[in-house]
C-alpha cells in the first residue's frame, strides 16, 4: 500500500517457528537463589544493616521485571501488539516496585501498613498485567475449546469462592477485612485464569516457550497474593513469611521470561 507516493511500513509480526527453549536448569537456579535470601532474611532478622539489604533486593526484583519490560516496548514499539502490551507490564511492575518502597517506609516509620496507599499500588498491577495478556491473546484471535473456556471460568470461581468460605468461617461476618482480602483474590485469579488461557494458547506456537515461563512467573506472584490475603485477613503476615518465596521467584522468573520473549520475537 502507497500513501503519497510512498509506501507504508508493514507493521512487525512474529516469527513462525520456535527457536529458542526454556532452560529449566535456569528455573531451580532462581528457585534456589530465592531460598538463599530467605535464610538470610531469618538469619539476619532484626540487625539494622541488614534490613537495609534486604529491603533494596526486595525493591529490586519488581524493579527488575520492571526495566526489562520497558526495553521489550521500546524495542517493538511498532509492532501490531507487543509494544502497548509489554509497556502495560512494565507499568504494572513498576506498580508493584512503589508497592514495596511504600510498604517499606511505613513499616520503618511504624505506620499502618493494612490497609495502606502500597495496596492501591499493588493491586493497580493486576490491571496492567491483565491488559498485557488480553493484548496478546487478542491479536492472535484463538479458536476456544468448550474445555478451555470451561477452565478460564473455573480458576477465579474455586479461587474466589474458597477465600469467601474460609474468610466467613474465620471472621464470622462479612466485613472490611473480607473484602480487603477479595480485592487481592479477585484480581490474582483473574490474571492466572488469563496467563494459563495464554499458555495452552500459545504452548505450541513460537511464543510458546516464553508464555511458559512468564505464566510460571504470574502463576507464583499470583499464589503468593492470594496467599497473602489469607494471611493479612487473620493477621499472621510478616516480612519473613515463606510466602515472600513465591513473589522472590515470580518476579525473577518474569525478568527471564521477557528476555525469552526479546530473543524470540
Amino acid at each position: 500500500m502507497k500513501i503519497f507516493g510512498k509506501k507504508e511500513k508493514e507493521p512487525q509480526k512474529v516469527p513462525l517457528k520456535l527457536v529458542n527453549p526454556i532452560d529449566y536448569r535456569l528455573l531451580f537456579v532462581i528457585f534456589g537463589l530465592a531460598v538463599i535470601f530467605q535464610i538470610f532474611i531469618l538469619i539476619t532478622q532484626g540487625i539494622k544493616e541488614a534490613d537495609i539489604t534486604i529491603a533494596a533486593i526486595s525493591f529490586g526484583f519488581p524493579l527488575s521485571g520492571c526495566i526489562a519490560a520497558f526495553v521489550v516496548a521500546k524495542r517493538y514499539k511498532k509492532s501490531e501488539v507487543f509494544g502497548k502490551a509489554y509497556f502495560a507490564l512494565g507499568l504494572g511492575m513498576l506498580m508493584n516496585f512503589l508497592g514495596e518502597v511504600s510498604y517499606y517506609i511505613l513499616e520503618s516509620t511504624n505506620q499502618v501498613t493494612y490497609p495502606s496507599i502500597s495496596d492501591a499500588f499493588y493491586l493497580a498491577y493486576y490491571p496492567f498485567a491483565f491488559y498485557h495478556l488480553f493484548k496478546n491473546i487478542q491479536f492472535f484471535k484463538p479458536t476456544v475449546k468448550p474445555g478451555v473456556k470451561a477452565l478460564v471460568v473455573f480458576i477465579p470461581v474455586v479461587l474466589i469462592s474458597a477465600y469467601s468460605i474460609f474468610s466467613f468461617e474465620k471472621i464470622g461476618e462479612i466485613n472490611s477485612d473480607y473484602f480487603y482480602g477479595l480485592s487481592y483474590v479477585v484480581g490474582s485469579s483473574i490474571l492466572l485464569s488469563a496467563a494459563v488461557f495464554g499458555a495452552i494458547i500459545f504452548r505450541q506456537g513460537v511464543l510458546g516457550t516464553a508464555w511458559l515461563a512468564l505464566v510460571i512467573g504470574i502463576s507464583l506472584l499470583t499464589i503468593g497474593d492470594n496467599w497473602y490475603s489469607y494471611l493479612e485477613t487473620f493477621f499472621e503476615y510478616d516480612s519473613i513469611h515463606p510466602v515472600n518465596l513465591l513473589w522472590y521467584t515470580g518476579y525473577m522468573v518474569i525478568a527471564y521470561a521477557l528476555v525469552k520473549h526479546k530473543d524470540i520475537i
